[in-house]
């Protein structure tokens, strides 16, 4: 079978795909193991988009989220935690020299990102080919959720070190 430039890795781009318009006669395609985007994967993402907003809104309504007071700029709450996605980040802050984990880390965390098709250039997609690139992503993977997780959980007042199932209240 011949290279056609409209067919990349057996599936059909959308944008040239030639043929009759919408409202014209139906479109068949040539090989019987695809099938066009429209209507068939596009109304599937739709409806798992759909099916994951109405969980979403089923536990919102079931789940009350509490708020607290209202923010009072004249007070700082102790310990003063960063958003769940920058919580590992404030983590290695307190580990580490302010230059290092919030200059020198992420620097060369992006920069291996960007090196990593360079190192590991196998072209080969399934992942128990890809060693270099599954043990990388779950490294930094691990590193960030356990980061996440001590600066969540286990920093209280000071940013002290506190177990998650002792109480406290303001100073310990």
């Amino acid at each position: 079978m011949a290279a056609d430039p409209k067919i990349v890795d057996g599936q059909r781009v959308l944008g040239v795909v030639p043929g009759l318009p919408a409202v014209g006669e139906e479109k068949v395609p040539e090989r019987q193991d695809l099938v066009f985007t429209w209507p068939y994967l596009t109304i599937r993402h739709a409806v798992a988009a759909l099916a994951v907003l109405l969980l979403v809104l089923a536990l919102a309504l079931v789940f009350n989220a509490p708020l607290k007071e209202i923010a009072n700029p004249a007070v700082t709450p102790n310990p003063e935690k960063a958003p769940w996605y920058f919580i590992g980040l404030q983590e290695l802050l307190s580990l580490l020299h302010p230059m290092i984990a919030g200059v020198l880390l992420p620097s060369l965390l992006v920069g291996g990102l960007m090196v990593l098709p360079y190192v590991d250039r196998n072209p080969c997609r399934k992942l128990r080919f890809r060693k270099v690139a599954v043990w990388t992503f779950s490294l930094f993977l691990g590193a960030w959720i356990l980061f996440t997780i001590i600066g969540f959980a286990f920093r209280g007042p000071d940013w002290g070190w506190v177990w998650p199932w002792i109480e406290w209240h303001g100073e310990l």
